[in-house]
């Protein structure tokens, strides 16, 4: 389930509607969101969680939707023209994976940062 609703996103983007794909945005992006928190422990119930979760998700979308790449698969690509040539290869990193693959859009990552309600410390049991 989306942690934003179509509602929060079209108050996000007025005067521009949201597009018809909004469910499946949002979808994608609390996906993205939960990869971010993976291994943050907070508590799921809390309206202030919830409320922070629904503001990341919505920018999440948008910055999707700007960036005209919804599943992603352009966020390897790097190109260069010069004059009348132009180059494009994928971009990789070190360890041969893909270097702009699974990003999370910096306002999302930043409404998650500055809320403080996400700890990801180590659990030392013993």
């Amino acid at each position: 389930m989306a942690y934003a609703t179509v509602s929060e996103l079209e108050a996000w983007l007025a005067p521009d509607p949201a597009p018809d794909t909004a469910v499946r945005l949002l979808e994608q992006a609390s996906t993205a969101l939960d990869r971010a928190l993976y291994g943050a422990y907070y508590d799921r119930t809390d309206p202030e969680v919830l409320a922070v979760l629904a503001k990341a998700c919505v920018r999440q979308v948008h910055w999707v939707i700007e960036s005209g790449d919804e599943t992603g698969a352009q966020a390897d690509i790097q190109s260069m023209s010069t004059g009348k040539r132009s180059f494009s290869k994928f971009a990789r990193s070190a360890d041969g994976t893909a270097a702009g693959s699974a990003q999370l859009a910096p306002g999302a990552a930043d409404v998650l940062k500055v809320s403080g309600l996400f700890h990801f410390d180590p659990l030392v049991e013993g």
